[in-house]
């Protein structure tokens, strides 16, 4: 929505058809209708507990789409405003980046309550360029004097590189885990300089540190962090003119040009070319060139992928994390004139009609939000109530200590909120329908918002006769 609008405000074409965008916004409305909680407030689920940066984020995200125009349900905001107003008001250990952040999402609703942003502007001195940068949004919002002074305070806060320039912050004061949230800090600091001080000299440099920084290629670390950078950047994108270049981007494999492409406010936000070099035309090393002529200011990424079923441990400094995968096989025997089942581990080829269990083992320090995928062999499918089988003898590893399961076409996937130092496992089952032998990739375990962790199990064979 945020991104549509700049859009159409420059006058270009939107990348995405306006009725797909609709029927994408409407689909995203209802998601957020359906889990909001009784309270009032987020989580990632429609079960799990309200979470406070969640809920915020929820509560700003509806509210800009109303200011834009869109037909969002009042009651929604109107419960959401009640708990984040409550939970601000209640709970004083919040930390004040996450504070100043509930208070941006209050203003933005429309509560024009001057006792929260003084609240926070009482901590001032507690908060990171992040958290200045949120209540510096809010001040502004409200037309308070006071948005000057804080404006000067996060400029002298900047570390200036050449051409660069960027604010550092080693902690996610959201999610409340340490990570590299400097892409973060530096968009929102942008996004209030670009509203408060748009002649700053520090606006084109801290974008330039913002594009060069995408440790994903295309994107940053995860999906909170990109949606961020790509918020904190749309104000300083509308005035700077770069949407609106004139220049080819010429791409030399060595001395052979590959791609030739020009740039204009007609395609700026169009598909980007692509092309396809057969390995066979490479050499063990080569030399990638990008040049530009023209007007305009031209940012690139590189990105590699392979896939490999290589096993991969990651253990750095107190950080660990490890997954294994075992799949047992259920045996039907007959128990007091009742079908029970006895639970073996597999060692062997399996028969069509076979129902297997697989217990995927994570160990660990503490983490949050961890996400557990599994993909399942090609020649089974999905036993979803997986509570009608009745074990002989159950393992203490037989449980359903999840936040939430999924069963997708090609694979499980379990998320945990938190995970505390130790183990635990997941259980599910699998019907063996087609015979075969089936490759299997190894399942993985990561922190959702810190991709620069993760473990693998190794893979594994299935025969079936």
């Amino acid at each position: 929505i945020i991104v549509s609008d700049a859009v159409k405000q420059l006058g270009l074409k939107l990348p995405d058809d306006p009725k797909e965008l609709d029927k994408k916004i409407e689909a995203g409305l209802k998601r957020l209708y359906d889990f909001q909680h009784e309270d009032g407030g987020w989580g990632w689920w429609q079960t799990d507990d309200s979470h406070v940066f969640m809920s915020s984020y929820v509560l700003a995200g509806l509210s800009q789409a109303k200011q834009l125009g869109y037909d969002v349900k009042p009651e929604s905001i109107s419960k959401g405003q009640q708990w984040v107003k409550a939970t601000f008001d209640r709970d004083k250990k919040i930390v004040p980046d996450l504070r100043a952040y509930m208070a941006y999402s209050l203003v933005l609703s429309g509560i024009a309550d001057k006792a929260v942003v003084d609240s926070v502007w009482d901590q001032r001195k507690d908060l990171s360029p992040y958290g200045a940068a949120m209540l510096g949004l809010s001040l502004d919002l409200l037309h308070d004097s006071r948005t000057a002074e804080l404006a000067s305070q996060v400029e002298k806060g900047a570390i200036v590189e050449g051409e660069q320039a960027h604010w550092t912050l080693q902690r996610d004061p959201m999610l409340d885990f340490e990570t590299d949230a400097s892409p973060e800090a530096t968009a929102f600091v942008a996004k209030f300089l670009a509203r408060v001080r748009p002649e700053s000299g520090l606006l084109p440099k801290a974008s330039y540190w913002l594009v060069t920084h995408r440790n994903e290629g295309y994107w940053w670390d995860s999906t909170k962090q990109t949606a961020f950078v790509v918020y904190g950047l749309t104000d300083f994108l509308k005035q700077s003119g770069e949407l609106k270049p004139n220049f080819v981007v010429d791409v030399m494999l060595d001395k052979t040009t590959v791609l030739s492409e020009k740039y204009t406010d007609a395609n700026v936000t169009s598909q980007r070319a692509s092309m396809r070099i057969p390995a066979g035309k490479l050499a063990q090393a080569n030399n990638i060139t990008i040049q530009k002529r023209g007007a305009g200011r031209l940012y690139w990424s590189l990105r590699g992928e392979y896939y490999s079923d290589e096993k991969k441990l990651t253990n750095v400094g107190s950080f660990n994390l490890t997954l294994a995968r075992e799949y047992f096989k259920l045996s039907p025997v007959r128990d007091r004139g009742a079908i029970k089942y006895k639970l073996d581990l597999l060692n062997g080829p399996v028969q069509v009609g076979d129902t297997l269990a697989v217990r995927l083992t994570v160990t660990g320090s503490e983490w949050k939000y961890l996400m557990v995928e599994d993909p399942i062999p090609a020649g089974t499918e999905f036993i979803e109530k997986d509570n009608l089988y009745d074990l002989t003898e159950k393992p203490n590893w037989w449980n359903s200590w999840y936040t939430r399961r999924e069963f997708h076409d090609d694979r499980a996937t379990f998320f945990q909120t938190y995970f505390s130092r130790g183990a635990m496992e997941y259980v599910y089952l699998l019907k063996v329908v087609n015979p075969g032998v089936y490759r299997v990739s190894p399942a993985k375990v990561e922190p959702m918002y810190q991709p620069n962790y993760f473990a693998t199990s190794d893979p594994l064979t299935l025969e079936v006769k």
